[in-house]
């Protein structure tokens, strides 16, 4: 092996071992003090990028974890509120039967219902959070708005809860006293209730605001209701869906809009555009402003309602109404076709917040829903298309009619608690939903980055000790040189 002063191929073998180890205590030193194999691109480009993708995600669904979070914290306010607003009118009920059973003064049971009305509008109010209630009906100065909206994934699908009018005056008990009128209808003489061509037999009803519709407000609506009877939404047996779709159009802008009615009670109007909630409110806007809102009741009824845009106030609310309700009598029987599709009326009544009983001798009677039956030979009450012989409409009062609107409120009520409590529970479904994703995606994360600290450990003390080997090699190889000397001297 010669020997050179100007190559030190010792030096150099001994120098590169040392850099390599260097480097490599250098990347185990950091994978120590911050517990990652890969904390920068440098370390593994292809798995960083993975990691940052999840870590975005991660970010992303604490966001919608905050979102979902104020979202029950709404309901919880709308859900405490609602039970009180069920207490006072299961109050107001058992007031009203002690007083018919026990011939009370109709004064002081007057006194006590405006004191549970008031009960209940004191209730609404204080189901406000953070300027969302979802009981109120309406926006004013304290409530901005009266519905919720949460991300409900990364994706940026909304979950979406639509609030209700729990008001005294949204569950119809406006002026709520003895002298409170309630309509009469005799079906005895009516022998047919199919209607024809496109004419199906509609009951409408009308509001005490209708009155006077030019005073109308957003707390204080001008609403008209028409039932239709129809059979399954969308068929066009007898011609019933195009009686809803001209009882939708009637109540737009442009009465002259074509408006069908499909399968399922989808609506095709030209140039709308339409947009489902996910509780299950379809929104259908018009190009001129006018929006139509469509969603099932209890029973499966579709039930539209049709707002103007020259019928909404400064905030969006509509002053004026028009309500129609699709009925489904599909389900009548051929031999009682009559008595059947009357008991599916007065349970579509129950549904839209009326109070609605049949006697056994064929008298309708319905009461609440703010309804204008002070004078029941007008168009306040209206039923066409049906073949009437001796039927007739008429008004009647008194603790029946009271405890009939109360019933009809409080029937509304737990529509509205029930619509609360399954969208709490939804709610609480998707935060745990979110909660074990973001889990699983830190865990994924981790699994990637993470490094082994006991392996890296053992691997720490190596790398010591090879770089102090490497050290004493080079400092050997570098005094070669020095030997080189010795071989000059004399």
């Amino acid at each position: 092996m010669s020997m050179s002063i100007n190559t030190n191929t010792a030096a150099m073998s001994a120098l590169q071992v040392l850099n390599q180890t260097t480097d490599q205590l250098s990347k185990t030193q950091n994978a120590v003090s911050t517990g990652k194999s890969v904390s920068s691109a440098s370390d593994s480009p292809a798995i960083y990028a993975i990691s940052q993708t999840m870590n975005s995600q991660i970010s992303a669904l604490s966001g919608v974890s905050t979102g979902l979070q104020f979202a029950g914290q709404v309901l919880s306010t709308a859900s405490s509120q609602a039970s009180s607003i069920s207490t006072v009118l299961s109050s107001m009920s058992e007031t009203v039967t002690n007083a018919a059973n026990n011939g009370e003064d109709q004064d002081t049971l007057n006194s006590q219902l405006s004191s549970y009305l008031s009960q209940i509008d004191v209730a609404t109010s204080n189901s406000t959070f953070q300027g969302v209630n979802l009981l109120s009906g309406s926006t004013s100065n304290s409530v901005k708005y009266t519905s919720i909206s949460a991300a409900q994934d990364i994706n940026g699908n909304l979950f979406t809860m639509n609030g209700a009018d729990a008001t005294s005056t949204g569950l119809g008990l406006q002026g709520l006293s003895t002298d409170m009128k309630g309509v009469t209808i005799s079906t005895s003489g009516i022998t047919d209730l199919t209607g024809t061509g496109d004419t199906a037999t509609t009951l409408t009803l009308k509001n005490l605001s209708s009155a006077d519709s030019s005073n109308a407000t957003a707390s204080n609506p001008a609403i008209t209701t028409s039932f239709v009877l129809d059979s399954k939404p969308g068929d066009t047996t007898n011609g019933a869906a195009t009686s809803v779709g001209n009882a939708i159009a009637a109540g737009l802008t442009d009465s002259g809009t074509s408006v069908t009615v499909g399968a399922g009670g989808a609506l095709t109007i030209d140039g709308a555009t339409s947009k489902t909630a996910s509780d299950g409110t379809t929104t259908y806007s018009l190009t001129n402003g006018d929006t139509i809102t469509a969603k099932a009741d209890a029973s499966g009824n579709m039930t539209y309602n049709v707002a103007k845009v020259g019928d909404l106030d400064a905030n969006g609310n509509a002053k004026a109404l028009t309500q129609i309700v699709d009925v489904d009598v599909s389900g009548a029987s051929s031999t009682t076709t009559k008595n059947d599709q009357l008991s599916t009326l007065v349970t579509a009544l129950g549904n839209a917040g009326y109070g609605a009983q049949m006697a056994n001798d064929g008298t309708l009677t319905i009461a609440g829903g703010n309804l204008d039956a002070a004078d029941a030979t007008t168009s306040s009450v209206k039923l066409t298309g049906a073949t009437v012989a001796d039927g007739t409409v008429s008004t009647t009062s008194g603790t029946n009619v009271v405890q009939l609107a109360v019933t009809g409120a409080i029937n509304k009520m737990s529509r509205i608690s029930s619509s609360i409590g399954v969208a709490s529970n939804t709610v609480t479904q998707l935060q745990t939903s979110n909660s074990t994703l973001s889990d699983a995606l830190t865990t994924g994360v981790g699994a990637l980055t993470d490094a082994d600290l006991a392996a890296e450990s053992a691997k720490l003390t190596s790398l010591q000790t090879k770089q102090q080997l490497a050290i004493q090699s080079l400092s050997i190889a570098n005094s070669q040189s020095s030997n080189i000397m010795s071989l000059f001297r004399g």
